[in-house]
Parts: C-alpha cells; sequence; structure tokens
C-alpha cells in the first residue's frame, strides 16, 4: 500500500517535476503536491495547507533554493528541505546545507532522492518526539512549580542529609530543615529531621522555638529503586484549630454551667425567684460584679431583677423611656459591650456607673423571634472587655430566659383569656338562639328577594327590548330629520338601555343560580370556536380601541352546556378589554390537562376553594386561560372579585381604555362566572401574570371520559 506523501515543488519545469512524481510514485509513495515558482506562491502554500517534505531546484528565473529556505524558515516549519539541481557546485551546495538545506542531489543522479526522502522524513518524525518531549518536560515542570506556588501549606524537600534542595521560598535553598526550625545548636533539630528513619510516612503537631503556634508536619519519604533519596515535608499553620480546640474545651465546660443553670431555673417558682438565682449563677461562673435584667413594660425599660447595683444605680435604672437613644438601641436587637460605657448611656445612668467605677459592660437583648422583650446587662469594674466566647454564652443564657419570661407571659394572658372564655361562653349560649331565629329570618328574606329579582327582571325584559328595539327603529329607519344632539340622545338613551338590559339580565342569572335552578345541557362543543363566536359580538370595539384577541390551543370537545358557557366567557372577555388598554392584547389558550396537573397548582387554587383538591373530581380536564395585560387585580381582593356586586377599587381599575366598557359594572359579571363553573362541576379562579402586568383568568371544565 502506498504512502501518502504531501508534498510541495518549488520548480519551474514541469518536466522536471513529473520526473520527481515518477520517482516517487515508484518509490512507494502517493504524493499529493503543489508546484510554485515565485516567493509569493511558496508563502501562500506554506500558510494555507500542511507539507511534510519541500524539494527545491536551486536556480529559477524568479528566486532560489537558498530565498526558499529563508521563506521556509520564517514560517516556523521543520520541514525536510532537499535541493534537487541539474547543475550546482560543490561551493554552492555547501553554503545551501549551511543555510539549513537537509540534503541536495542531481537531477541526473535521483536514484539518490528516495533514500534521501526516507531519512530526512524519519529524521522530521524524530525532531517532533524530541519537541513533543521538550514540551512535555516543559509543562510537567511549571506544573510542579504550580503546586507549591497554589497549595498554602509549605512543601519543602530535603536530600537524606536535610538539606533542602526544594521550596517555593528560594532563600531558604540549601540550608539545613532542622536548625531552620529549631535553631543552629538545639540538639532536638535531628529528631525533627528523621521521625521514623525512612521507613514510612509520620504527622505530628509540633510548637518550634522559633516560631510561634503550632505546626503539624507531615513526612513522606522518597526513594528510588529502594534506596532513600530524600524526604518532602508538608507543613501546615494549626495555630487556629489548635486556639478553636483549646476554646472548645472552654465553651464545653460553659455549656456544663448552662446547664446546670438550666436545670435550676425551676419555673414553679416566680420569675423574680428565677431571675435572682441566675443571676447569682452568673455571677459565680463568669466572676461578673454587677448585673441586672431589665423588662419593657408599657413603653418603658423596667428593672426587674438585680444584684451587685448601689442603691444610686438601681434607682436610675429602675425605669428607662424607649425614645432614650441607648434603649432605641438595645430595643432594636443590637448587643452592645464597651469599656467606656459613659459615652453610651443616659447622662444620669453614665454618672452612676462612673461613679461605682464600673469599666467594662455588656448588654444583651432578650429577643423572642425578632421582637425584644428586654435586656440583660452585665458589668465589671476590672480593665477587661468581654470575649467573644463571653458573649455567646452570655446570649445563650437571654435566649432562655427571654423563652421563660415570653412563657411567663403568655400564662397570664392564657389565664385572662381562659376568664374572657369563660364569660363569652355564657353570652354564645344566651346569643345562640337568638341567631338561629335570625337565621331562619334572614333565609326567608334571601328566598323572598330572590323570587322578586327574577320576578322583577321576567317584567323589566319585555319593555325594556321594547325600547330598544323602538330606539333602534328610529336610529336607523325612522327617516326623522334630527340634529346631531338630538341623535346623541337617542344614542344614549340606546346605550343605557342596553346597560340596564345587560343588568338585568345579570340580576335574572344571578336569581336562578343561587335558587340552584340551573341544569347544565351538555353536549360536546370545541370551547376555542366558542370563544370566537363570543369574540364576535366585540369585534368593533375591539377594534375601535386597537385591541387583538390571540386564540391558541387543544380544540377538543368538552361536554358544556352552550348557553352557559358563552354566557361565562362573553363576562370574562368583557372585563379582560376592559382592563386592556388601547393598543393591548387579549390571549385566550385551551389545553388538556391530567388530575395531577391540577393538584399540583394548589397553593394558587386554595384560596378560592377551601376544600381543593377534594372537590376534584375525574382525571381529565380542560383549562381555558383568558389573559390580558391591563393594570392587574390586588392580590388581597382577587378571591373577593367574585361576590356578588363586588368592585376591585374605584372607576380607575375597571377601564384601561378611552372608549368603549367604560362604566364600573355591576359586579355580578364573575359572580355568575362562578355559579356556572359551579353548575359544571368546575372551578374558575385568578392569578397574575408572571412576565407582565395583568391578570389571568381560568375556567376548568371537567371531562367525562379519560383523555391523556
Amino acid at each position: 500500500m502506498k504512502r501518502p506523501l504531501r508534498i510541495l515543488l518549488v520548480e519551474d519545469s514541469e518536466e522536471d517535476v513529473l520526473l520527481l512524481l515518477r520517482v516517487l510514485k515508484d518509490g512507494g509513495f502517493e504524493p499529493v503536491w503543489q508546484r510554485v515558482e515565485t516567493a509569493a506562491d511558496m508563502g501562500r502554500a506554506l500558510a494555507e495547507q500542511k507539507w511534510d517534505l519541500v524539494i527545491s531546484d536551486y536556480n529559477m528565473p524568479q528566486f532560489d533554493a537558498l530565498e526558499a529556505l529563508n521563506i521556509l524558515h520564517g514560517s516556523n516549519l521543520d520541514l525536510p528541505f532537499i535541493i534537487v539541481s541539474g547543475k550546482i557546485g560543490e561551493d554552492l551546495a555547501i553554503a545551501a546545507m549551511k543555510s539549513g538545506a537537509h540534503d541536495y542531489l542531481m537531477k541526473d543522479n535521483l536514484s539518490r532522492l528516495m533514500p534521501a526522502v526516507d531519512r530526512e522524513l524519519r529524521e522530521a518524525a524524530d525532531r517532533q518526539k524530541h519537541r513533543s518531549a521538550q514540551e512535555d518536560i516543559r509543562r510537567g515542570k511549571m506544573q510542579w512549580e504550580a503546586v507549591f506556588d497554589s497549595v498554602s501549606d509549605l512543601i519543602i524537600i530535603t536530600d537524606t542529609e536535610g538539606r533542602i534542595t526544594c521550596c517555593s521560598y528560594a532563600d531558604i535553598l540549601g540550608r539545613n530543615i532542622g536548625r531552620l526550625f529549631y535553631g543552629e545548636e538545639n540538639i532536638s533539630s535531628r529528631t525533627f529531621l528523621f521521625p521514623h528513619k525512612f521507613h514510612a510516612a509520620a504527622e505530628e503537631d509540633l510548637v518550634f522555638p522559633l516560631l510561634n503556634g503550632w505546626f503539624s508536619v507531615a513526612s513522606y519519604p522518597m526513594n528510588v529503586e529502594n534506596e532513600p533519596v530524600g524526604i518532602v515535608f508538608i507543613i501546615r499553620d494549626i495555630t487556629k484549630r489548635k486556639r478553636m480546640e483549646e476554646e472548645k474545651r472552654v465553651i464545653d465546660r460553659e455549656l456544663l454551667t448552662l446547664y446546670a443553670i438550666a436545670f435550676r431555673l425551676n419555673t414553679k417558682q416566680s420569675l423574680e425567684k428565677i431571675m435572682e438565682d441566675l443571676l447569682f449563677q452568673l455571677h459565680n461562673m463568669l466572676r461578673i460584679e454587677f448585673s441586672c435584667i431589665q423588662t419593657l413594660r408599657h413603653k418603658e425599660l423596667k428593672l426587674t431583677a438585680s444584684l451587685g447595683l448601689d442603691p444610686e444605680l438601681e434607682k436610675v435604672l429602675k425605669s428607662l423611656p424607649v425614645d432614650t437613644p441607648w434603649v432605641k438601641s438595645m430595643l432594636k436587637g443590637k448587643l452592645a459591650k464597651a469599656r467606656t460605657p459613659a459615652r453610651l448611656l443616659p447622662a444620669n445612668v453614665a454618672q452612676a456607673i462612673t461613679r461605682v467605677g464600673i469599666t467594662a459592660w455588656c448588654t444583651i437583648p432578650l429577643r423572642i423571634g425578632s421582637e425584644v422583650i428586654g435586656v440583660m446587662m452585665v458589668a465589671s469594674s476590672a480593665k477587661k472587655s468581654y470575649s467573644d466566647r463571653e458573649v455567646f454564652l452570655l446570649t445563650l443564657i437571654a435566649n432562655q430566659l427571654a423563652v421563660l419570661i415570653e412563657n411567663y407571659t403568655l400564662y397570664d394572658q392564657m389565664r385572662e383569656k381562659a376568664t374572657e372564655l369563660q364569660r363569652s361562653r355564657k353570652a354564645l349560649k344566651e346569643n345562640l338562639l337568638e341567631v338561629k331565629r335570625a337565621n331562619i329570618e334572614l333565609d326567608r328574606l334571601n328566598v323572598a328577594k330572590n323570587n322578586f329579582i327574577g320576578m322583577a327582571s321576567h317584567e323589566l325584559k319585555t319593555p325594556i327590548t321594547s325600547i330598544m328595539g323602538g330606539v333602534q327603529f328610529l336610529l336607523k329607519y325612522g327617516g326623522l330629520q334630527m340634529t346631531p344632539e338630538q341623535e346623541n340622545i337617542l344614542i344614549s338613551v340606546y346605550e343605557g338601555i342596553g346597560q340596564l338590559k345587560c343588568l338585568v339580565e345579570n340580576l335574572l342569572s344571578i336569581s336562578r343560580i343561587e335558587a340552584k335552578e340551573i341544569i347544565p345541557h351538555k353536549k360536546p362543543l370545541r370551547l376555542l370556536v366558542l370563544c370566537k363566536e363570543v369574540y364576535g359580538n366585540f369585534s368593533l370595539p375591539l377594534t375601535g380601541r386597537k385591541i387583538t384577541v390571540d386564540f391558541t390551543g387543544a380544540e377538543d370537545e368538552v361536554p358544556v352546556d352552550e348557553s352557559l358557557a358563552s354566557l361565562a366567557i362573553r363576562n370574562l372577555l368583557e372585563n379582560a378589554i376592559k382592563f386592556t388598554p388601547d393598543g393591548g392584547e387579549v390571549q385566550i389558550r385551551g389545553e388538556v390537562l391530567g388530575k395531577k396537573d391540577i393538584v399540583s397548582q394548589s397553593r394558587t387554587i386554595g384560596p378560592f376553594y377551601r376544600n381543593f383538591p377534594k372537590n376534584l373530581s375525574g382525571s381529565c380536564f380542560y383549562r381555558l386561560n383568558v389573559t390580558d395585560n391591563g393594570i392587574g387585580i390586588p392580590a388581597e381582593e382577587q378571591v373577593r372579585i367574585f361576590e356578588k356586586f363586588y368592585g376591585v377599587g374605584d372607576i380607575a381599575y375597571h377601564s384601561s381604555g378611552t372608549s368603549d366598557f367604560m362604566s364600573k359594572g355591576t359586579g355580578l359579571g364573575l359572580s355568575i362566572v362562578r355559579g356556572v363553573m359551579d353548575a359544571h362541576g368546575g372551578l374558575v379562579w385568578v392569578s397574575q401574570r408572571k412576565d407582565a402586568n395583568g391578570s389571568v383568568f381560568t375556567l376548568l371544565f371537567p371531562m367525562d371520559s379519560d383523555c391523556l
């Protein structure tokens, strides 16, 4: 099988090129070649393609082999360069070899071409391997140095005598590691160097006389062919960890004391007695000289318990108004500790503290959650400051004390509430019979109201229809010569009668809903198609306001009552138009969902139906979303909008346009929608759009058969 060879031929003679190619093919190569005869062509060829070999004539009309060599060197490519010439003197050949040519031969002696090509390709491959090896060595060295530089621990490599041979700190190279850490005359330096005489790795926590703190020293022997050649030391500063361990031991001891305090806080005693015992334990444990507990009562910080305070200091701390700056800071839950308390306290308190010799103090807020119910203060005349550990312990004690005070307060309130509850129960029994009678009367009045509304609605529909028809006839076919003002009056009458008709129809629908007279006659319908039919009734005002309506989603058939479903969709679409600004968009989308998908929205649907998802029957549902991009509905009013006669805010909430649907409405439309969905065994709710302003009204219809 012939070997592929990518060859660049610098030659002005096509015959010589063909001769060279025939020799290479006879020698077992499959040449992929390009001939160039100018310096520019050669530069482009080297830049655009990869080559294995360059064969060049020596003398050419436009440039020669030496210039071709310079071009090759300028490209930074290591390619074999062989000169094949018809005539070349010995001096020129030697000069070419010194310039970087790998071989030269005469065109009348091409039998040397194949051995020369094989040799130069082999040597080029060897040079490439050598460069790769050198690059691997360089990269390995960089990685090794990066390890030294990036690791926070000190890494030291020594020979078998302890002399430092490698380290990230160049100034200690060559020094003895034992003397570096122990000093020149310290005998123990030998024990540091050879903890296990190369048998195994070792790790030990040490303290060095020349350094402050604790250090973890891990040593790992380096062996080559089972012979020790040195040791790797990894030295880590563990002073902080040792201090934390010591601090933990202290905290453990103090927590035991804290447990003893908590155990002795017997809640059967009075609150004042418990506070006195607590302060006594604090004095013994932390060697506190002065302490007190103040609780918040009636907008004042009242002194509840104290120990070690002289009468004058106790007097000024007995009651501090909450508007005092220091008290304000405490009631915000800010912890305070200082060695010069006179600067931070009210003037009279600072004077009393200075007089008794207090120089260090700490106040801890007594908190229940984010609420501050009091302050615990400890103080000392010693020249010290309270450490974070002591403050932490005091905070734990203060938290327990706050819970105890809160429990006592709640207990007192509970007793008061129990007494009040007994009085309320007695009053409740007395009023129960009256409430029952009132409920019976209320039911009677409600039935009478519904009957009256239904009767009045039926009686009003006929004259309203007659008036609307008469006005419409006058406007379209009356042939009356009217002034613009007269025509506007008739138009206003017609629109007013239309609103009155809508009100009567809504009242009739509400009365039927409340009387539970609505029995849906279901048949399979495509709700999106029904939405488009309802949309046709609003095409004129929508066009005037340049509002677009987008219908998307599944067009599955859903079992619904056509007239009731149209009524619900009409009310939602009318609301969407009211809330959508001129030039806005209303989106109507339908999709089929399973029960799991609906139950996963419990957080959204739950506020509208208390027994959700227990009231959800069936396994397959059709969800219809009507989305507007209006001003939205306040979250606190979203549930109430489905109540009768409830309107959101003032009239500004009910129109986003400058014409059409400007009235606030009767407050019955969404109540009717709720009644229609209840009759279908479905759900209705509203939510806020996530991506922009506006609301999303959702109708959920059950589907009688599995559809997923």
